[in-house]
């Protein structure tokens, strides 16, 4: 072995303690692998930035902004939501839709994006149907995680693996060309999940409390309607499958129901006799034993206690806002009512702050003066888009932005605009970096994304990494450290034939992968595989499927990647969770990529 190949595996090694350490960030840790072959000669200035350039960095900017918008518009959301409505209380089909669907979707968008919006339809499943989300969590987040392994934009170390072959061989991936082996996977996951994997994990813990979020004001308190503000959920519907507000007799309590949250219409402001859905969230003004009494008179309703400002994952769709009447505002001299509240927004003041005390009666008919604070509540998706131009000044506003309606309507541009990235590339008509890039400017400027969400959007600690240890790559091949390593497997199972090699770079590949962002652990393992193919005139192709595969099987730490680290709060996992439900899905990769590969491209 040369002095270079023995100094890249240095720098290699060097790498890999600062990445399982943690001592300094992933992406600082890939600069100063950038610098330090730059200083060593190893590679010369020019090659050390292709890596920025590369298809794979251009490929992954442009889906994260395509990513961006889909998220904007409610795509995937409302993928998520629709399963409320077809898993009618049944387990297994709680269980099947919450970890095939997240699969099948992360072979097109984001993976924590996928999973992310499962979590609270997870929790709010699972607390109607009185079953224990962690037994659905974890299963969700890992599905996630081998959906990737459906088409070639799943994730970004399919991308890395891509273009490093593309450079070796001078082709690379077809779109759907390792899809095969991810839906065999992704099938093979989800017989392990049922027959055995769930009755692995936690069964009886629930999440934490929902965080508050420590800057928020307590509104309920400033305004002193701890006492007098309460939600009521309905669990489920009446016996005949109707419940009508004339039902529940509220004269005979003296409450008095300020609104009707509905997660399908956002509000049902209460006139007449609305008729009550299971999940709705009714907010009652009144004694907190009386409203407690109301709810245990009533099976089908339970109480929900205070309304919060904010939460991680509110089982409420609705929300507290503040906002005051600014000097020379149009409302100052008129009621409340006459704001239009109710009608435009779909809001409902239910208290006011002046003269430093506040006022919890008459609020529709008080003459508002200049300072006048109005406690708001209203639909969160409505609240947090809230904006009543001149008349009221927001002073606090829960969250950033949901899915406007008007961004709703434009669901349907953005999904096709997916589409049109991904059949051309499936078509082989246009590289994929060309559409994507395409497809993150149609965004732009159709206006689903505003110019200054683009570098929002776009995760830039992620492409630092991967450009940063790109040149790494480089250098495997350009020293030689790459045919060494390659021989080293060779030389330990090449003598029981291809097979035990293609074993070989799975495994490295996922045991390099748990501390180790996957993109990286792509890049140092992709020369290797490939050079290890070489050596035993195997198809590269399959040896970089193994990669793929391998660097997607991040289930034995929380912190492997972002999506099982996204559901251990909520889930309430510890590390050895992850070790007991993750060690036989490794198993099961391996084994699919040992069947299939050899089948798909023969040796």
């Amino acid at each position: 072995m040369t002095f270079s190949a023995l100094l890249v595996l240095l720098i290699l090694f060097v790498a890999f303690v600062l990445f399982v350490s943690g001592w300094i960030e992933p992406d600082i840790t890939a600069v100063l692998v950038l610098v330090t072959l730059v200083l060593t000669g190893l590679v010369s200035p020019a090659e050390a930035f292709t890596g920025f350039s590369s298809f794979a960095v251009v490929t992954i900017a442009g889906l994260m902004v395509i990513g961006a918008g889909l998220k904007r518009t409610g795509v995937v959301k409302w993928v998520a939501r629709r399963l409320e409505n077809v898993i009618h209380r049944r387990y297994n089909r709680l269980l099947l839709l919450n970890t095939g669907i997240p699969g099948i979707l992360s072979g097109f968008v984001n993976i924590v994006a996928a999973a992310a919006f499962f979590v609270p339809v997870i929790l709010r499943l699972c607390k109607q149907m009185e079953v224990p989300q962690s037994r659905i969590l974890l299963p969700m987040a890992c599905t996630a995680l081998i959906g990737a392994n459906l088409t070639l934009i799943g994730a970004s170390h399919n991308l890395v693996v891509d273009s490093l072959l593309a450079d070796a061989t001078g082709s690379g991936f077809g779109f759907f060309e390792f899809t095969a082996v991810g839906a065999v996977l992704l099938a093979a996951a989800l017989a392990y999940i049922f027959v055995l994997g769930q009755r692995l994990l936690p069964g009886e813990e629930r999440a934490p409390p929902p965080l508050q979020v420590p800057p928020a004001p307590d509104l309920v308190q400033t305004y002193r309607l701890d006492d007098r503000l309460f939600e009521v959920w309905v669990g489920e519907e009446g016996d005949d499958g109707e419940m009508r507000m004339s039902q529940l007799n509220l004269a005979d309590y003296g409450v008095v129901l300020i609104a009707i949250v509905r997660e399908s219409e956002q509000l049902v402001v209460p006139r007449g006799d609305v008729m009550l859905l299971q999940g709705d969230m009714l907010l009652f003004q009144g004694r907190e034993e009386v409203v407690q009494r109301f709810a245990q008179d009533h099976a089908a309703l339970t109480f929900a206690g205070v309304p919060k400002s904010q939460q991680k994952y509110p089982l409420s769709t609705g929300e507290l806002a503040e906002a005051v009447v600014p000097p020379r505002s149009p409302a100052i001299g008129r009621p409340v009512r006459d704001l239009g509240l109710e009608e435009s927004f779909d809001m409902k003041a239910i208290a006011y702050y002046r003269d430093g005390q506040p006022h919890r009666t008459g609020i529709q008919n008080i003459l508002l003066q200049e300072g006048d604070s109005l406690l708001i509540w209203g639909p969160r998706e409505k609240m947090r888009e809230f904006d009543p131009e001149r008349e009221l000044l927001i002073y606090f506003k829960p969250g950033e932005p949901e899915v406007s309606t008007r961004q709703k309507r434009m669901a349907p541009v953005a999904a096709l605009i997916l589409l049109a990235v991904i059949v051309p590339a499936a078509l082989g008509l246009m590289p994929i970096a060309a559409t994507a890039v395409a497809g993150a400017v149609a965004m732009v400027l159709i206006g689903i994304l505003p110019p200054g969400e683009i570098y929002k959007s776009v995760d830039g600690r992620t492409l630092v990494l991967i450009g940063g240890m790109y040149p790494l790559g480089v250098a495997l091949n350009d020293s030689g450290a790459a045919d060494a390593v390659g021989e080293s497997l060779i030389a330990v199972l090449g003598g029981y034939g291809p097979l035990p090699v293609l074993a070989g770079v799975t495994v490295l590949s996922m045991i390099l992968t748990q501390p180790i962002h996957n993109a990286a652990v792509a890049i140092i393992m992709t020369p290797i595989a490939i050079n290890a193919a070489n050596l035993i005139d195997a198809d590269p192709r399959g040896f970089c499927v193994a990669v793929v595969v391998g660097c997607s099987a991040a289930f034995l730490m929380p912190y492997g990647h972002p999506a099982p680290y996204l559901v251990q709060e909520p889930g309430g996992y510890r590390s050895s969770d992850y070790l007991r439900f993750g060690l036989a899905l490794n198993v099961i990769a391996l084994a699919v990529v040992l069947a299939l590969v050899p089948f798909l491209w023969p040796f």
